[in-house]
């Protein structure tokens, strides 16, 4: 995610903070500080946004049970997200993953309830909802309590693409295809995010209305998201090749092949073995670029070019879906097509838009 820096790695997953985090933490110290001052604020804000990481890892380890890896968890002023690699392929799955983040708060506030219990009885008090806002241990304890409760409760909501609406889309893919499960899924996400952000906007609660922008725009993305990938697992990869596409050789210098690309839109050019056909890797116009400011007019190609077992392959009958889990995985710029030993040609992101 974009203006994002990290700030560590759990897991193997690396942990970012979003710039505007700075926010939220002028926003807690302000609200949350009290009598004990804005440090304390910040505390209990950065307590909150680790009940908020926890939930996320939560997700990220229900995934990689299912064999589905995490690029990285976000915090933003606004929650936190985890970026799956691919969201899994089963309704069942989704399901457990969906419930794996609120089901971490729920240990969390089970382990909690009888530590605020015992405060509460040591000091011989009743809890009310002031402690909450009461510097100190006990206030700041009582204050995660109900944080994870919210945080379940507010989860749970079935307004796509919260935990609840993922939960809800899991259910009803159960019953009909993912993309109508997705679809219905999307358009009750976005009755409730409308109903939130009015209430936000008539109580004055603007933080509150800001989250229901985002359900309501991130809701629709992801649909159109899944409809693009149901779309695309129907056509093979076969489709998307091009049948002009010229090859270079391996003994090709780099002035050649910059001559080749002003003349020729092709951006990508495969390197093949003139004798027997072998595919050797991929120059692309970055590379060339790159190696023309340099001065590497007379360097041949295989010198800067994406060398072949560097690019993720695909059979000539895997879906275009496949194939753009491919380019996605491994950040990479072509997929080389075979079939069977055969090199048939690459794939862009460009050609899979094309086809879609």
């Amino acid at each position: 995610m974009g203006w994002s820096f990290k700030i560590g790695r759990i897991f193997g997953i690396d942990m970012k903070v979003h710039f505007t985090f700075a926010l939220i933490l002028v926003w807690g110290a302000m609200n949350y500080g009290g009598s004990a001052g804005p440090l304390y604020g910040v505390l209990v804000t950065l307590s909150l946004f680790t009940l908020v990481l926890l939930h996320e890892l939560g997700h990220s380890m229900a995934a990689r049970y299912y064999g589905i890896p995490t690029k990285d968890i976000t915090l933003l002023p606004i929650g936190g997200v985890a970026r799956l690699e691919k969201m899994p392929d089963k309704p069942i799955q989704e399901l457990v993953v969906a419930l794996a983040g609120p089901a971490v708060n729920v240990v969390i506030a089970l382990f909690l309830l009888p530590v605020v219990a015992m405060f509460y009885f040591a000091q011989s008090t009743s809890f009310s909802f002031g402690s909450l806002a009461q510097p100190g241990v006990p206030g700041l304890l009582t204050f995660l309590l109900s944080a994870n409760i919210m945080l379940v409760i507010f989860n749970m909501i079935p307004a796509f693409p919260l935990d609840g609406g993922r939960v809800f889309r899991a259910t009803v893919a159960l019953f009909t295809d993912y993309a109508k499960a997705t679809n219905i899924a999307v358009q009750v996400g976005r009755v409730f995010a409308i109903g939130l952000g009015i209430f936000g906007i008539f109580t004055g609660q603007i933080f509150m209305a800001l989250i229901a922008f985002f359900i309501f725009m991130a809701g629709g993305q992801e649909g159109q998201a899944v409809a693009v990938r149901s779309a695309l697992k129907g056509v093979q990869a076969r489709h998307a090749l091009s049948g002009n596409n010229t090859a270079l050789s391996p003994h090709a210098t780099v002035g050649q092949v910059a001559s080749m690309m002003l003349a020729n839109p092709q951006p990508h050019f495969a390197v093949l073995d003139p004798l027997s056909g072998e595919f050797l890797g991929v120059a692309t116009g970055q590379n060339v670029s790159a190696a023309m400011q340099q001065g590497l007019w007379h360097r041949r190609i295989t010198d800067i070019m994406h060398h072949a077992q560097n690019i993720p392959r695909i059979a000539l009958n895997t879906s275009l879906m496949e194939a753009q889990d491919k380019l996605a995985a491994t950040s990479s710029q072509v997929v080389a097509v075979y079939d069977d030993l055969h090199f048939k040609g690459v794939i862009t992101a460009n050609d899979i838009y094309r086809i879609f």
